[in-house]
């Protein structure tokens, strides 16, 4: 009896979950390949906008010169809510 009982729990057609796995894994894999091609397209921009950077920070430096100001300017204090 406790080998019919245990017959009646597992399923009877195991190709159905396989399937159903194999479809869940393929989304999944779907959805990590997006997130990397997002990821390798944020790692391209990237040395550009520091090349952009680094030229505001060199306009910014040479406009301060010009002034008569070495200090950097300081930003006001934070506030804290």
């Amino acid at each position: 009896m406790n080998t019919i009982e245990r017959t009646r729990c597992y399923d009877h057609n195991p190709a159905a979950s396989v399937v159903g796995e194999v479809e869940r894994l393929r989304a999944q894999n779907a959805m990590l390949l997006a997130a990397i091609a997002s990821a390798n397209a944020a790692m391209a921009a990237a040395p550009s906008w520091h090349e952009m950077h680094r030229t505001a920070q060199k306009m910014l430096r040479t406009a301060l010169n010009e002034a008569g100001s070495t200090a950097r300017p300081q930003l006001p204090p934070r506030r804290l809510a």
